[in-house]
């Protein structure tokens, strides 16, 4: 995605939070220029649609979180790597908590059948991120190997995505780096040989 200018960054933000607030129907150039205190002309100075604004949110989802390589130097076995991309992804998700309303509700966008495939195929290559993780950490003796890796990363995604939406639906307000920790522990000793 080419470079946004500082008000198309904002216009997005907006755009997030009104999603996360009102759902995709509260998503209106009205809303958002009465968010950001412009008139809805000024608005279309910066995105031709709103289908355009969509797209960057799209964009925006799609910006590595954190090291998109989820080899941190510390992460030496497969569930090293699952923790740093976990944790990578929490901590995206507590910069901008109104984007979890987006990430995990990849139905939002069923009426615009090229938005929604592209929020399908995120949803795909992460969960491939993760089996590829699984696979290597079967492989070299860090995660058991007597479970699919398919169904080890869907453990782990659910998992994930279950405290996050539950993080999202009761307001942001307990502490999600700890709950996160606390259930990468559990996983870990769940997926542990």
């Amino acid at each position: 995605m080419k470079q946004l200018t500082k008000r198309q960054n904002q216009i997005i933000q907006e755009s997030i939070k009104l999603i996360a607030e009102k759902g995709i129907q509260g998503l209106t150039i009205k809303n958002i220029s009465k968010a950001i205190g412009v008139s809805e002309p000024a608005i279309y100075r910066h995105f031709e649609s709103k289908k355009e604004i969509i797209k960057g949110i799209i964009a925006l989802l799609q910006e590595p979180a954190g090291n998109d390589k989820p080899t941190a130097p510390d992460a030496v076995n497969g569930f090293a790597k699952v923790r740093t991309l976990v944790e990578n992804h929490t901590a995206r998700f507590i910069k901008n908590p109104p984007i979890t309303a987006i990430v995990f509700s990849e139905d939002i966008f069923n009426n615009e059948s090229s938005i929604s495939q592209t929020v399908k195929s995120l949803m795909q290559r992460n969960q491939e991120k993760i089996i590829q993780i699984v696979i290597d950490g079967q492989a070299d003796g860090s995660i058991r190997n007597d479970l699919g890796a398919e169904q080890l990363s869907l453990t782990i995604i659910g998992s994930f995505r279950f405290l996050v939406n539950k993080w999202h639906l009761n307001n942001y307000d307990f502490n999600l780096k700890n709950e996160v920790y606390s259930l990468l522990n559990s996983i870990e000793i769940m997926i542990k040989p």
